[in-house]
């Protein structure tokens, strides 16, 4: 019997790899749109407060590891602090004087509305994009639920909790719209980061409308390589499963980023004794460099969980992308 976490080993293999094949993602050469290698730091699924742990120690550990490396740019991928009783987080992650970016999860709304949180945040829009370093970012926000008339609503203060899987995790139609628009209009690699996945998960009927952004990836990349434009979607970073994964889907790079706090199983809550955490590195190469973090359990974690949850970040090195072929 196939379980839900060979579904994923093999996924992770590249099952679903060849779509669409010929692909190669382009890049200027060096020196045209690349000054030096991009490097952020990435944290995602603190869950602060969540289970009644403050994670302050946590999140020091991150930003003085931002500190003292000083990343191009930092960001947070969701689930990360609550709108009440975060005042040292959020004096922590303000440490960074760069740019700081936010990405919203579903937790972020236990207790408030979207924008509330957003509020604490400084966090102007809900889905965005951005231009750095020769690379395209795209921001995305899957939180919304679908009644059962079909119609979707945002998510506010727990009003998903309630729900069967296949309810959540939503993307709403604007925000589709307004990401094939932005894709087509991009002149550089694109990266992406969301919260919920769309590709790697082990929560099979938590993927929402995930086809829908799927679909959009293909056909721009598709445009994209017959036109020659590089503004390809390259690499797509995820959180929410709280698991370490990699994956290759029609020449796109998918990352599942381990929490920074714990794995949740039947079992409950299962703490990692240290914060995980990441650096990316973009490098003008093409090359895509993961240095992540490895922590331990605290004794008396079921042999189960240590064995098929490691308490990890992976490090990484592989190539996204390809020089410009002439001719």
């Amino acid at each position: 019997m196939q379980t839900r976490r060979t579904f994923v080993q093999r996924a992770g293999l590249g099952a679903f790899a060849s779509l669409l094949p010929g692909f190669s993602f382009a890049i200027p050469p060096a020196g045209e749109s690349f000054r030096k290698p991009l490097r952020i730091g990435f944290i995602t699924d603190l869950h602060h407060l969540q289970f009644g742990k403050n994670e302050e120690r946590r999140m020091k550990a991150f930003m003085d590891a931002v500190m003292e490396e000083k990343p191009d740019f930092i960001l947070q991928c969701g689930d990360f602090c609550r709108p009440k009783g975060s005042d040292i987080i959020m004096a922590e992650w303000n440490r960074f004087k760069g740019p700081k970016y936010h990405v919203i999860g579903n937790h972020d709304m236990d207790v408030c509305d979207k924008a509330t949180i957003m509020a604490l945040w400084g966090m102007e829009k809900r889905y965005y994009s951005f231009d750095m370093g020769g690379f395209h970012f795209v921001i995305m926000d899957r939180n919304y639920l679908r009644g059962k008339d079909g119609a979707l609503a945002p998510y506010d203060t727990s009003n998903w909790g309630p729900l069967p899987s296949e309810q959540r995790s939503f993307t709403d139609p604007e925000q589709l719209e307004w990401l094939a628009q932005d894709l087509a209009a991009a002149k550089a690699p694109v990266v992406v980061f969301m919260h919920q996945p769309v590709f790697l998960s082990e929560w099979t009927t938590e993927l929402g409308n995930a086809a829908d952004i799927l679909t959009i990836f293909d056909q721009h990349n598709y445009a994209a390589e017959r036109s020659g434009s590089n503004a390809k979607v390259c690499a797509v970073f995820m959180g929410h499963d709280h698991d370490d994964r990699y994956g290759e889907r029609n020449s796109v790079h998918y990352f599942m980023m381990n929490s920074a706090s714990y794995i949740y199983t039947d079992t409950g809550a299962h703490y990692y004794k240290d914060s995980l955490f990441a650096f990316i590195t973009l490098d003008p190469s093409g090359k895509l460099q993961i240095r992540g973090r490895s922590s331990s359990y605290p004794s008396g974690t079921p042999e189960k969980v240590m064995a098929t949850y490691p308490p990890r970040i992976s490090d990484r090195s592989l190539k996204v992308l390809s020089p410009v072929k002439k001719g």
